[in-house]
């Protein structure tokens, strides 16, 4: 008898695992089916295949110096079309860059249109986690309400000293190799673009550190170059080459210590400043993090290892963007203006507008700086020719027409960089 009921026990849960399987089986092919047939009438990407799609041509283009940004690009480009539709292994999606199928993305339907965290933010979801530019829906409006104050225009008026120390910091460093042709670090003092990238990061780190952190450039040079850069390296290479992820290779192990030692370091720096806080210590210049720790007081939440660990990855989306950004920006503006003699001129004729009539020590006020209008042309130039976020992607809640198109429920992005290739999959 209990054999019997063993037995019977077994049969009954073969059948339910299978009958299980078979739903999401069903399930799944019924929905694949069902974009395909909506997605009929949009241009196919050229270079596919029924079983593989185009993920050949996508791995691939690393190899060509391109990211699959720039592959949806050509796809457009060659089609004419205002968007294409591609198939990478069961997943399918359409590519676009047309400005009103944009806008509707990221403007007019933004509440259909949410975060992908499956696809592009993947890479970097150690590093940002459930941070502001990951977060969505209600976690999206608290942490932006908590956030709000640290991002007051007025931080701008901290900045400007900081990073003018910083500047003068860097000009004592490449005074003393003046003429010698020797190498600083990675790089040469007549720089190519590659070699601007490995000076300008390391300048701008004690600039975002002391803003966010107030940390002194000696302590962000002991704790950031050597975790929070091979960080962003590993995670960078896993947007061009995902199968790093899964590969127990060295970059890897590396990876997870450096992201483990960068987490402790910061947790520990939120735990001292907030005990100091509580035993009323006040900073002379309250800094970023601050003014978040001034909005969890009020907010009246309890400081425990949830506070602990959002905050970790505030803090480190705040790196990301201001580090990632400014530094990317001043890379290429460096490297451009040194391809231009003129334009470089007229750069140097603002500076010393600006900066030429003061005193040793002194920084100039906010207004003067904004007063730099050819600067700030050529920063964000930069900034358009040379995108740090190249496609943005975005997941489809419901059915939505772009381009005259209907498009089912899945991801969509959109190119950021000359409006560059984005996309929609399922």
């Amino acid at each position: 008898m209990d054999t019997f009921d063993s037995s019977h026990l077994l049969t009954v849960l073969i059948a339910t695992v299978c009958a299980i399987f078979a739903f999401h089986t069903v399930t799944f092919i019924k929905g694949f089916l069902r974009i395909r047939s909506v997605l009929g009438p949009v241009t196919s990407a050229p270079g596919g295949n029924f079983l593989l799609g185009h993920i050949i041509s996508l791995l691939n283009c690393v190899s060509k110096g391109k990211g699959a940004w720039d592959v949806m690009d050509d796809w457009l480009k060659e089609t004419g079309a205002p968007l294409v539709k591609f198939q990478i292994l069961n997943t399918q999606g359409v590519a676009l860059r047309d400005p009103q199928g944009l806008k509707r993305v990221f403007q007019t339907g933004y509440k259909i249109y949410k975060k992908d965290l499956a696809l592009s933010y993947h890479p970097f979801l150690p590093i940002l986690g459930t941070g502001l530019v990951t977060a969505d829906g209600d976690l999206w409006q608290h942490q932006r309400m908590l956030i709000g104050p640290a991002l007051r225009l007025e931080i701008l008026d901290d900045i400007i000293p900081i990073a003018n120390k910083a500047v003068e910091r860097l000009c004592v460093k490449l005074q003393g190799y003046k003429g010698t042709g020797k190498v600083i670090g990675n790089a040469i003092l007549s720089m190519g673009p590659e070699e601007c990238d490995e000076v300008i990061p390391r300048l701008y780190l004690p600039v975002i550190g002391d803003a966010i952190l107030s940390m002194g450039p000696e302590e962000c040079d002991a704790v950031f170059p050597s975790l929070y850069l091979p960080v962003m390296e590993e995670a960078n290479q896993r947007v061009l080459r995902p199968y790093r992820k899964y590969l127990p290779i060295p970059a890897w192990f590396q990876f997870r210590s450096r992201m483990s030692q960068l987490n402790a370091f910061l947790i520990n720096f939120f735990r001292e400043r907030w005990a100091s806080r509580q035993k009323g210590v006040k900073r002379e210049r309250p800094d970023i993090l601050d003014c978040v720790m001034d909005s969890i007081e009020k907010e009246g939440t309890k400081w425990s290892s949830e506070v602990e660990v959002q905050l970790c990855y505030e803090i480190k989306t705040f790196l990301l963007a201001g580090h990632e950004t400014s530094a990317s920006m001043l890379t290429w503006s460096t490297y451009e203006l040194s391809q231009a003699p003129d334009q470089a001129h007229k750069v140097r004729e603002e500076a010393d507008a600006v900066f030429g009539k003061l005193k040793a020590g002194e920084t100039p006020p906010r207004r003067d700086v904004d007063d730099m209008v050819y600067t700030l042309a050529v920063l964000k130039e930069a900034l358009r020719k040379y995108s740090v976020v190249p496609v943005v992607t975005r997941k489809l809640a419901e059915d939505d027409e772009l381009c005259g198109f209907k498009v089912p429920a899945g991801e969509v992005g959109g190119g950021k960089k000359g409006l560059r290739a984005g996309q929609v999959s399922k």
